[in-house]
C-alpha cells in the first residue's frame, strides 16, 4: 500500500511530444525561474494547479509561463499576485489537492494560449483521457523539484479508473488514500510523473482532473491519482471570484 510519506508527487512516462497549440491551456508553474509544476488556464487571470505545488511558497518567487511547449523558454512569463489553497487541503494524504493562482497581469489569448472549460460530470470508467506536462520521463530522482524534466511538452493517453474501483482491493492504495474528490487513470507503462503535478487531465476537450499523486510512476497496480474537477467545480467557480 502506498503510504502518504512514500508517495510520489505529481507523477509523463511513455508520452509523445505535444505542440502547445494543441494544449493551449497548459502552463508551467515556476519557482525562482525554475519549473516545479504544471497548471491550466481557467480565465485571463486565473490558473488551476495542485495545492502541494504552491503550499508555503513565497508568492514573490512564483511565475507562470504560458504559450510555450518548453518550460524554460518561449511564451510569456507572468508573475503571480496571490493564490488560494482549498480549505480542506491535507498535505499528508493530499485530499483536496487543488489551488487557484491569480496572475498579476492578464493573459493575452492566442492560438497557443487559451482557457479550458471545466467538466461538469466525471468521466466514466474506461474512457480515454489525456495528460500533459514536462515532468520526469522515467522513475528516477522523483522528489519534487529534482530529477530531469522533459525539455518539450509531453502527452500521454490513459484510461479512467473510477474512484470506487481505484480504492478497492483490486489496486494497492485503499479507501483512506483515494478520497471522494479524487479519480484515477492508468495505462500499462504510461503515467504522469514528478513535475507534472498540477497539470491537466483532459476528457473530451474539458478539464476533468488535476495531476496530484501516485506511488512511483507507471508502477503496476498503482494508477495515477487526480483531483476530480467535476466534484470540485462549484468550489473552483466560487473561489475564482474571490481570490
Amino acid at each position: 500500500m502506498a503510504m502518504p510519506t512514500n508517495q510520489e508527487f505529481g507523477r509523463i512516462v511513455g508520452g509523445t511530444d505535444l505542440a502547445i497549440h494543441n494544449a493551449p491551456w497548459q502552463v508551467s508553474i515556476q519557482l525562482s525561474a525554475r519549473h516545479i509544476c504544471g497548471g491550466s488556464i481557467y480565465s485571463k487571470d486565473i490558473i488551476l494547479t495542485a495545492a502541494h505545488c504552491v503550499k508555503d511558497k513565497s508568492v514573490t518567487l512564483l511565475q507562470v509561463r504560458v504559450g510555450s511547449n518548453r518550460h524554460n523558454a518561449g511564451g510569456t512569463l507572468i508573475p503571480v499576485a496571490t493564490y488560494k489553497l482549498h480549505e480542506h487541503f491535507d498535505p499528508y494524504l493530499l485530499h483536496y489537492d487543488i489551488a487557484l493562482l491569480r496572475l498579476a497581469t492578464q493573459i493575452s489569448f492566442s492560438l497557443s494560449v487559451k482557457p479550458i472549460a471545466l467538466a461538469a460530470t466525471s468521466p466514466s470508467g474506461g474512457s480515454s483521457v489525456f495528460v500533459s506536462g514536462w515532468g520526469n520521463t522515467e522513475e528516477e530522482n522523483t522528489a519534487i523539484g529534482t530529477g530531469k524534466y522533459s525539455s518539450s511538452l509531453q502527452l500521454v493517453q490513459l484510461q479512467i479508473i473510477e474512484r470506487d474501483d481505484c480504492s478497492s482491493a483490486k489496486y494497492g492504495y485503499g479507501w483512506d488514500f483515494v478520497g471522494q474528490e479524487m479519480i484515477c487513470a492508468a495505462t500499462d507503462n504510461k503515467d504522469a510523473c514528478t513535475g507534472d503535478s498540477g497539470g491537466p487531465l483532459v476528457s473530451a476537450s474539458l478539464l476533468a482532473g488535476i495531476v496530484s499523486w501516485g506511488h512511483g510512476c507507471a508502477q503496476p497496480n498503482y494508477p495515477g491519482v487526480y483531483v476530480n474537477v467535476a466534484v470540485m467545480r462549484s468550489w473552483i467557480i466560487k473561489t475564482a471570484n474571490e481570490v
